[in-house]
């Protein structure tokens, strides 16, 4: 196949493989060491939800365009404190399999999603005899429509779900994928949010304080957010405790405090809250029914 992108031969480039190799997709779908690159990994967070008898499989493609292909066409300067930035994510082994299998995804389709629905069957059977729920997340560093594929609509028992930036009228998730939407500095991103939570959705803000460079001053942010209940008018939920999205109150903003790179984010993509302001907000009896 003939690859006319020069972005996309860039991307391939930067993982040491040849764009115009007659067998590229086996370079991308096996090892150095001839091993199936699987598709499916893990990160620390997830790992937590196990405790809550949820065994999740996580897909880390690359975030925005780093393979050469954009995965993520509502990113803002999320992109440069990406997860890719922070734990295990920023190896260089890392990245190389993440590109991978972003081109492997964008150039050999029809074989991805083969790899894929094989990757789904076992992780059900690893759940079923672990006596746990399985859940998975397509989107671990990306932000593709994956209802489209129709894959979610085949795997009725698996509990499906992803952050996104995609606004709602061009999403149409089925009842088995739960979405949360996710607050950027763009200028229409809070209208966005608030849609989603309007209509039963939630919204996750990466928070800082005002001042603050740290990670102990963001998780000190977070703190105070979810001990007052509320946030610009809808009720909170911490969202560091584990990565069950999914098990959320609808309508619920996702409070998660800056880590990396973000917790000297000065964009907007991390909300810098004043501790003092929250001392205007309504406290909310989590006990009680929200009415917004």
């Amino acid at each position: 196949m003939g690859i006319e992108n020069e972005r996309v031969r860039e991307g391939i480039k930067s993982i040491g493989l040849d764009p115009d190799d007659a067998n590229l997709k086996d370079r991308l779908r096996y090892t150095k060491s001839a091993r199936l690159r699987t598709i499916f990994g893990k990160n620390f967070k997830i790992q937590k939800g196990e405790e809550e008898g949820v065994l999740t499989a996580v897909m880390h493609l690359s975030p925005s365009i780093e393979s050469g292909f954009n995965t993520c066409p509502f990113a803002t300067s999320c992109a440069n404190v990406c997860i890719k930035t922070t734990g295990q994510l920023v190896t260089n082994m890392a990245r190389t399999a993440r590109v991978s299998k972003t081109l492997f995804y964008h150039l050999f389709r029809e074989d991805f999603m083969e790899q894929l629905r094989m990757e789904l069957h076992q992780h059900m059977y690893l759940a079923k005899i672990k006596g746990m729920k399985p859940a998975v997340r397509l989107n671990g560093t990306s932000d593709i429509l994956w209802e489209r594929s129709g894959v979610i609509d085949e795997f009725q028992d698996i509990y499906w779900y992803d952050y996104t930036k995609v606004p709602l009228e061009k999403r149409s998730p089925p009842p088995n994928y739960h979405l949360t939407f996710s607050l950027s500095e763009g200028p229409e991103s809070m209208g966005r949010a608030v849609r989603y939570l309007e209509a039963g959705h939630n919204a996750a803000v990466v928070v800082q304080t005002a001042a603050g460079m740290t990670r102990t001053t963001a998780k000190e942010a977070s703190r105070q957010i979810v001990e007052a209940g509320v946030w610009k008018g809808f009720p909170v939920v911490s969202g560091d405790e584990d990565d069950i999205r999914f098990w959320d109150p609808p309508g619920h903003w996702v409070i998660l405090h800056a880590k990396g790179p973000a917790t000297k984010n000065t964009t907007g993509f991390v909300q810098r809250v004043a501790l003092s302001d929250l001392l205007t907000e309504q406290r909310v009896d989590k006990t009680q029914p929200f009415v917004a």
